[in-house]
């Protein structure tokens, strides 16, 4: 079984499987996850408390596990993992894949898992709608590392945004920070780039500092674009705004 515990109402859930765990089991903590994260876009937080967990009833039930990972994890800001597994230790590698920062505890350090998890501050949105965004002119800042739902909310923004017998002119800042994308992000990204959006883009800005997305912008073949892409350093942000007003 697995038992469930809010650590923090609606934001930081605690899971505790105890024994073999069966497919079952994944329903019930998704009956608990789901409504929040369909009410608030995400988890803040989730602790995985493996001090008794002893493996799968089943292979069903293992792989009822790896589609529960692969549908939630995604969705859930950090992830805290407890336990004196040793393979425990390469959780943090599925990071790069789904784009949660995941840490290890040792299943003594239990009070640090809950305060990794209860007193980090919330990690921002990853694509942020610019206040300074009017009109059909909007500017998104990216941030960490972007994941398939980030697009997905993009996009339905952006659709709202559009004007109906227009089209945007964006603005898009890419911090410093910025992790890259999850491998379906990528895909994402790409198809975005070509598909019908590709004709709902008037101009498009692109500030970023130095490194391989400034690149790729200063060097993508303009020919394929049906509109104007211009590249801005940071410090010419001003200058980037006024470039997709005229």
């Amino acid at each position: 079984m697995i038992r469930t515990e809010w650590l923090r109402e609606d934001e930081v859930l605690a899971i505790r499987p105890d024994g073999e765990i069966d497919d079952d089991d994944f329903k019930s903590v998704a009956k608990v996850i789901d409504p929040v994260i369909a009410r608030r876009g995400r988890l803040e937080g989730l602790l995985v408390d493996a001090r008794g967990f002893q493996g799968w009833d089943d292979t069903k039930a293992l792989i009822a596990h790896l589609r529960f990972v692969h549908a939630h994890q995604p969705k859930v800001a950090r992830i805290a993992i407890a336990g004196d597994q040793w393979w425990l230790r390469a959780a943090p590698m599925m990071e790069p894949l789904y784009g949660t920062p995941i840490r290890t505890f040792a299943a003594s350090d239990q009070d640090a898992a809950k305060a990794w998890l209860l007193e980090s501050e919330p990690e921002p949105p990853n694509v942020a709608i610019l206040p300074e965004s009017r009109g059909d002119v909007v500017g998104i800042r990216v941030t960490g590392r972007l994941r398939e739902d980030d697009y997905d909310a993009m996009q339905a923004e952006l659709t709202r945004r559009l004007p109906q017998d227009g089209k945007l002119r964006l603005l898009a800042i890419i911090d410093d920070d910025f992790r890259g994308w999850t491998p379906k992000a990528c895909l994402d990204d790409i198809a975005m780039a070509f598909s019908p959006w590709r004709d709902r883009v008037g101009k498009l800005a692109v500030v970023a500092g130095p490194g391989l997305v400034r690149w790729c912008a200063e060097h993508f073949p303009r020919g394929l674009l049906p509109y104007p892409l211009k590249v801005f350093e940071p410090a010419e942000l001003d200058q980037a705004w006024e470039w997709l007003r005229a």
